[in-house]
């Protein structure tokens, strides 16, 4: 049945690519914007937690929160409301409810019967700044969420809280404070403890009831990423930032903790198993190593270490940064960079369901000539990747490329993938084609540019010619930089063939017209200007609604340029009537990436939050007649 189930998902999204108009009536279609045709990916994953009944698991994102069947792998319910992107999610012990710790420094308690309820049942306002974690009292009496604290701890970074509140009372209960932001908290099992792990490595452990601090521990020198409880109460898992574990037995918390660590790797996520057995507790953990380690607390050696057991899961292709079990402990779910949610059996000790589409932040992106889409992303470790849109797949992991990934675009035809780090006058050009024909983990350049002294900020392929005696490879590129400067160079040669001066602040976002003669550049002071391609001469500049433009394409026809900006927002300037037309995204973090179709009827926006929306162009200008 998974077969029949992924062969159904290919084949309707493959409809999308070809941009039918039988959209089904799929997530893909789920909270859609006003001129939107559809959304590929779901936003990069942040937390995993199995409903306690185990029949489904959700998925806290950066556009909100997913939940699917367990059996079948299918997304059934998406919670976004206005609050869009959640940080962390809990479940009540019923599973009645759901809490998630949004964006907007809220705490919002969902129905989960509710299919795509646009309002939370109740909401947790009042943390002064961002909220990362959340958690639920086993006895389902607390809800806890930690964050930072905009008071000032030390003369670096602010302060971090944890708050509490009475689920039944909704009151809250007395604040829990730290020296740096709350990165991770967890309750005990008996409800008793609340612990938490903040920014300078610092572990606290709470009376959950008074508030009363019981232990502090700082053998992490690196921020706290993951806590767990041992099901007796007794052991305490850490992570921290550097891929250190620690494990800490509680009935004696002054004794020296125990060390876990695998060689070559670095572990970002460990959780006990929820079975409590006579001769110890297992554990396992998540690495940059894509697999899933089994450990027990019965393994340390004379030098106070763990070692691992001959027990792993394989399957994922990039690091695993979270891993959540059922209340039972017979399914573990597992999330990874590679954009993927795996559920696995274990008593069977294998992979039962994929769960696809949790990309990470859009860089850049292509609609090709056999009309897939291509997306250039990267997750929290930086590594550029590509996927194809269409299926959600990971095509490649662009080792090559780590540090030169502040700025990425893609040329028209999508063959060449352009890419430099901010900081760095280079610019490498890549043979896109090649790291699609070879192994995951490769990366090929063809050559390295220079472009801005001080810094490149964007970055625009010129159309590749269009002519089969030729290699498909764009002639010109334009590099902008933080000096207002636009520099043309020569792809072939690398040499420079002109300066674009005029412009008033840092380059933001550059694209070429269709035909290459002109070129756009937009500004971090909201300044859009039109330039002769060739000779670099300005012919016209007009300033946008926008502070920050981040993004910018040229339609083919009618003759629109979209602009994007950094809070998720998209204009279309139609050129010739000098007229403005805003589109409502839904886009939870900056636009990155603008592309039309060829036929200009179809715009792709690609965000920072993971996902790329389709628009119907028509349709939107549709809206001002």
């Amino acid at each position: 049945m998974n077969k029949i189930h992924l062969l159904g998902f290919t084949v309707v999204l493959t409809a999308f690519l070809f941009l039918s108009n039988a959209f089904a009536q799929d997530y893909t279609q789920w909270r859609l914007p006003i001129g939107a045709k559809a959304r590929y990916g779901k936003g990069w994953i942040n937390d995993i937690k199995f409903s306690p009944l185990g029949d489904t698991v959700s998925v806290a994102t950066t556009i909100g929160v997913w939940t699917y069947d367990v059996h079948t792998g299918k997304a059934i319910n998406l919670f976004t409301g206005a609050m869009s992107g959640a940080n962390a999610i809990a479940y009540t012990s019923d599973g009645s409810t759901l809490a998630a710790a949004h964006w907007d420094r809220t705490v919002c308690l969902w129905n989960v019967k509710d299919f795509l309820p646009t309002d939370p049942d109740f909401i947790f306002t009042g943390h002064p700044g961002p909220i990362y974690a959340v958690a639920i009292s086993p006895n389902s009496r607390m809800v806890a969420s930690g964050g930072a604290d905009e008071t000032s701890r030390t003369d670096t970074e602010p302060g971090g809280l944890i708050k509490v509140w009475d689920l039944g009372t909704r009151e809250l209960r007395p604040i829990l404070r730290y020296n740096a932001p709350v990165s991770t908290i967890a309750f005990s099992p008996n409800s008793r403890w609340i612990a938490g792990g903040s920014g300078d490595g610092t572990i606290r452990v709470w009376d959950a009831g008074t508030g009363k601090l019981i232990h502090e521990f700082k053998e992490h020198t690196e921020s706290i990423w993951k806590l767990d409880f041992s099901p007796d109460n007794k052991w305490l898992l850490s992570i921290s930032l550097g891929g250190t574990g620690l494990l800490r037995n509680l009935t004696n918390p002054h004794e020296r903790p125990s060390t876990f660590r695998q060689q070559g790797t670095t572990i970002y996520a460990a959780n006990f198993f929820p079975d409590d057995k006579d001769d110890g507790y297992n554990f396992v953990t998540g690495s940059s190593d894509k697999r899933i380690q089994l450990w027990h607390t019965n393994t340390i050696n004379n030098k106070d270490e763990l070692s691992p057991s001959n027990r792993v899961l394989e399957g994922h292709n990039d690091s695993i940064w979270i891993l959540a079990f059922s209340k039972d402990g017979q399914n573990l779910a597992s999330g990874s960079l590679d954009g993927t949610v795996r559920l696995w059996d274990m008593d069977l000790w294998s992979q039962r369901i994929k769960i696809a589409g949790h990309t990470g932040g859009i860089k850049a992106l292509a609609y090709t000539e056999d009309h897939r889409i291509l997306a250039c992303g990267a997750g929290l470790d930086g590594i550029l990747r590509l996927w194809d849109a269409g299926t959600s797949s990971q095509l490649s992991i662009l080792f090559d490329h780590a540090g030169v990934n502040k700025v990425v675009t893609f040329s028209s035809d999508g063959r060449t993938l352009a890419s430099s780090g901010n900081e760095d006058r280079a610019i490498f050009l890549s043979d896109v084609t090649k790291i699609l024909d070879s192994n995951l983990d490769n990366s090929n350049f063809l050559h390295s540019l220079k472009g801005n002294r001080d810094g490149i900020t964007a970055l625009a392929l010129s159309s590749p010619i269009r002519d089969p005696r030729l290699p498909a490879v764009p002639t010109k590129l334009t590099s902008g930089g933080r000096d207002a400067r636009i520099h043309l160079l020569n792809v072939a040669s690398g040499t420079e063939l002109t300066t674009f001066t005029g412009a008033e602040s840092t380059i933001t976002a550059l694209t070429f017209d269709p035909d290459s003669k002109s070129l756009f550049s937009g500004e971090a002071n909201g300044i859009v200007r039109m330039w002769n391609a060739n000779t670099g001469i300005e012919q016209f500049n007009f300033r946008s609604s926008f502070n920050a433009i981040t993004a910018l394409a040229f339609s083919p026809f009618p003759r629109f340029l979209a602009i994007g900006d950094e809070m998720g927002k998209i204009q279309l300037v139609d050129i010739a009537e000098d007229r403005e037309k805003p589109i409502v995204t839904q886009h939870t973090r900056k636009i990155t990436s603008l592309v039309f179709a060829e036929d200009g009827n179809t715009l792709f926006s690609g965000s920072e939050d993971g996902t790329i929306l389709l628009w119907d162009i028509k349709a939107i200008l549709s809206q001002t007649r």
